[in-house]
């Protein structure tokens, strides 16, 4: 693929103090371990989204409010579905039958109503995949700002000590332009249920077996597939191999590699971008 360098940013309009603004917001620290990076902030995450309140059923869900933006609020209902006794999977290690009983339900709120239906992998593939004709540099801020999501770099402590993801400023103002909402879902809300969802991936991957965050199986993956996703849509990686990736290991997965050619589907998190 042909390298991208700011005059391809140019040529599309988009004003040279921008590109160059987002390059310093969002470059990758050079060196940086990305997946020995993230873990502590996952476990700490990891350990308190398995100390929600739980209700005794899935009629009666104790809810827990993350995120709120607006009027919109970005929750999860626990026990989740994965929770019934009538749900079977196998546990990783011990090959065990067993339900999920830790598992959650992410839901987005708006004025205090659940915002349509289940927002299963399924409906979310369908939802990004109507952004073929979106904005590029729009498709390509909300790719990298996944792809950062999925180790955790944007994520804060708020007063609490609870890791929060705060969006980058200048990206997410640039986004909210070019790549107002998915789904008639707000931008910010939409990256904020990615983040609830990939934590209750971690919940799942830890209760059955991968405990306390020691592979990128769970939110890292989860994040990267929608990150190999945006990538697949700006053509910048191959619609053939994103669809052959789920049928290898990690099942159901197709994660954007961490390192190989990265940069050249987002040059713009490179340290040393030109």
């Amino acid at each position: 693929m042909e390298i991208i360098t700011k005059k391809f940013y140019l040529k599309l309009g988009i004003p040279e103090k921008d590109v160059l603004a987002i390059n310093k917001e969002l470059a990758l620290t050079a060196g940086l371990k990305l997946s020995p990076f993230a873990r502590p902030r996952r476990v700490e995450m990891l350990k308190e989204a398995l100390a929600f309140p739980k209700g005794k059923s899935q009629e009666q869900r104790k809810i827990t409010e993350i995120y709120k933006s607006g009027n919109f609020v970005v929750a999860i209902g626990k026990p989740g579905k994965e929770a019934s006794p009538d749900f079977k999977r196998k546990h990783y290690i011990t090959g065990k039958t067993t339900n999920n009983p830790n598992d959650m339900n992410p839901f987005i709120m708006k004025n205090g109503v659940k915002v349509g239906n289940d927002l299963t992998f399924e409906a979310l593939f369908e939802q990004i995949g109507y952004l073929t004709r979106a904005d590029v540099f729009g498709l390509e801020l909300f790719g990298m700002l996944i792809f950062r999501t999925a180790f955790m770099l944007d994520h804060k402590q708020n007063q609490e000590g609870k890791w929060r993801y705060i969006p980058p400023k200048e990206a997410l103002s640039l986004l909210k332009k070019r790549l107002p909402e998915i789904g008639g879902v707000p931008i910010d809300v939409f990256l904020y249920f990615l983040d609830v969802l990939a934590l209750n991936e971690d919940v799942k991957m830890h209760t059955l077996g991968y405990e306390n965050a020691q592979h990128d199986y769970g939110r890292v993956n989860t994040l990267l597939t929608f990150a190999h996703l945006v990538a697949v849509l700006l053509n910048r990686r191959s619609l053939a191999k994103f669809a052959g990736a789920f049928a290898r290991p990690p099942s159901g997965m197709a994660p954007l590699p961490k390192i190989k050619d990265l940069f050249e589907t987002y040059p713009l998190l490179s340290p040393h971008f030109q």
